[in-house]
């Protein structure tokens, strides 16, 4: 890693600012001084995974960004201290700098090795193959997410393994499903290629399909990826699509949030598809369409954690808070977990057929009645602490300097075996591509999975492969790249409509 002298500059300039400015709003010395040391590095660590530019890069960005920036900027806006909410502000303190100094020594570490390219499936690839592609993660990604539900709407609850295990792989996927499509219009240079009917189409059915999953994320991640693809072509200087953004934003605090945290205890997850869609369609339009029970549901739902009930909404951007209360629990118990939650993640590896009896999910319920935050009954509700709080049950202190390292180290060389160092390049190439699958896959889980999640998401080559083999055997049946009316991309197409 090569910084350079403006880069290591402001890297500087903003830890020393954070702690300055953390201590002018009352946080404790010591507190503030571990936060800035863990924003120091994990800042670093972004430049380390070569920028935000880059999938490593920008993944780190995220890490920090919801662990630590975004929270503490907006506690001191409020003119609060950042330790004001936390139950075990030291020990968190602590988990925060050497987590984020562990994932920079691992992120810089692991891009020194020599990666062979034997495997690497970030290569060019033809126009025709990128739409294939698109249509068979389409198909495959929505046909595997209701597929994935038949056993759980015929009341057989959470089934794994077989059929269903492939089907809610799949199933993950279909937020991802308007990307490729809008690379390829880019790619085809398009007229209005970002309002085109198929685009708008794929983007309000993966909006419906998200409001009808009862989930926050996949209510919104379409909207996300969508106007994501149109700042890598546009630039971020994009007027539209900041106002886009901020309508999403607003969609989602007052919307989408209250929705999500009331249908699910309203028998939105309950029943066949027709009474799970009869439930979400009520629920919905009756909180979008009237104010006062919509604010009813906003006051219940909203719970104060780190920023308070008023902005309950925007909780995962301080995910600091999140970890704090397994920290806390973890201490005050003397509950440490040792090698159980780690080697969790290689159980859920395990086909069926060799362990019958493998778990169902990750670590982060069994994690959630440590904390006293779900009922030993309840075997299902998945609480996000991440995994610097899931090493810390584990190990305590150096199993977050030492597995976090180890962890990250391992889990991006893996990465780069299969789709290199991918990297967004302004224009629709492969690499652009898999710099939005990798984001859009881990975005969420490598900020809120705990370390089983992650260590059971490396089977993705297999996904990827069984969908490429897929798109090229459809390619033999559309029609050649000079019927489809497409040419080549060059970069100085990038300012063009």
């Amino acid at each position: 890693m090569v910084l350079t002298q403006r880069q290591l500059v402001m890297v500087l300039c903003t830890a020393s600012t954070y702690l300055v400015v953390q201590v002018l709003v009352g946080t404790d010395l010591k507190v503030a001084a571990l936060f800035s040391v863990a924003i120091l590095f994990g800042l670093l660590a972004v430049f380390a995974g070569g920028g935000v530019a880059s999938a490593f890069g920008c993944l780190n960005a995220i890490l920090i960004g919801k662990f630590l920036l975004v929270a503490i900027a907006i506690k001191a806006i409020l003119l609060e201290p950042s330790d004001g909410a936390l139950r075990a502000p030291q020990t968190t303190a602590w988990v925060m700098a050497l987590g984020f100094l562990s994932l920079f020594l691992g992120t810089a570490v692991q891009s020194h090795f020599y990666c062979p390219q034997t495997f690497s499936m970030n290569r060019p690839f033809s126009s025709q193959m990128l739409l294939s592609l698109s249509i068979v993660l389409f198909v495959c990604s929505y046909l595997g997410y209701f597929v994935g539900l038949i056993p759980a709407t015929q009341g057989a609850g959470t089934q794994t393994g077989g059929w269903v295990g492939i089907s809610h792989v799949l199933g993950q996927l279909k937020s991802l499903a308007i990307v490729p499509p809008m690379l390829y219009m880019w790619k085809a240079k398009t007229r209005l290629w970002m309002t085109h009917p198929i685009i708008l189409g794929l983007l309000a059915w993966g909006a419906v399909v998200g409001i009808f999953s009862t989930g926050k994320q996949e209510a919104v991640e379409p909207l996300v990826f969508y106007v994501l693809v149109g700042f890598l072509r546009y630039g971020w200087r994009d007027i539209r699509l900041w106002s886009l953004l901020a309508i999403g934003v607003a969609y989602y605090a007052m919307i989408v949030y209250p929705y999500s945290q009331y249908v699910r205890h309203a028998g939105g997850r309950e029943g066949s598809f027709e009474e799970r869609a009869q439930v979400t369609k009520d629920v919905f339009f009756r909180i979008a369409g009237n104010e006062d029970f919509r604010s009813a549901v906003t006051d219940k739902v909203s719970t104060q954690y780190y920023f308070g009930p008023s902005l309950a909404a925007f909780s995962r951007l301080a995910m600091v808070a999140e970890a704090d209360r397994l920290i806390y629990a973890t201490e005050q118990q003397q509950s440490f977990t040792g090698w159980e939650t780690i080697t969790w993640g290689f159980k859920l590896l395990m086909p069926s057929f060799l362990y019958p009896d493998k778990p169902v999910y990750e670590a982060a319920n069994y994690l959630s009645h440590i904390a006293g935050e779900s009922n030993w009954g309840d075997t299902t509700t998945q609480v996000s602490y991440g995994v610097m709080a899931n090493l810390y049950n584990a190990f305590s202190l150096p199993g977050v300097l030492i597995g976090t390292f180890l962890f990250f180290a391992g889990f991006y060389y893996w990465i780069r075996i299969f789709l290199g160092n991918s990297r967004w390049e302004s224009t629709a190439s492969a690499s652009t591509l898999w710099f939005m699958w990798l984001v859009a896959s881990y975005q969420h889980n490598i900020v809120e999975s705990t370390l089983s999640g992650l260590v059971a998401s490396i089977s993705f080559p297999a996904v990827i492969v069984l969908l490429c083999m897929l798109a090229k055997g459809l390619c033999a049946f559309l029609p050649p790249e000079t019927a489809l009316g497409v040419r080549e991309y060059s970069p100085t197409d990038a300012h063009g409509t």
